[in-house]
């Protein structure tokens, strides 16, 4: 298993209000069971599924096991866990938090291939 494929879920996560909503929304632990897996195809399409695209919507569906998209991406931005504007207007699912962790490893992996300090130039005699 590649190490670089996880990402974190505070163990507390499901006492923060929007996880509360969401499960009072969208069918308990089986909605909240979606959103983890949601995170996981997110980071699999580097942070955002378009669901303009009818191939995503019915992986996205499949996948997640739902029978009404809308329904359940109108409530995750309603609650404040997708990006609403981007959700609306383009169709576009987004979360904040995955697109900086992305990003963040980017600049971390970048910054691993550069190395330590640069070297000390040699002198010849």
């Amino acid at each position: 298993m590649d190490a670089n494929r996880f990402f974190s879920v505070p163990y507390d996560n499901r006492n923060d209000v929007k996880m509360k909503r969401l499960r009072k929304r969208l069918n308990g632990y089986a909605g909240y069971g979606r959103w983890v897996a949601l995170l996981g195809m997110l980071y699999d399409e580097n942070g955002i599924l378009d669901l303009n695209c009818q191939d995503m919507r019915e992986i996205v569906a499949d996948e997640l096991d739902l029978t009404d998209v809308d329904e359940f991406f109108t409530e995750l931005a309603e609650i404040g866990l997708i990006d609403k504007e981007l959700y609306h207007g383009l169709s576009h699912v987004v979360n904040k938090g995955v697109v900086e962790q992305i990003d963040y490893r980017k600049k971390k992996s970048e910054a691993g291939k550069q190395g330590g300090r640069p070297k000390k130039p040699t002198t010849k005699k």
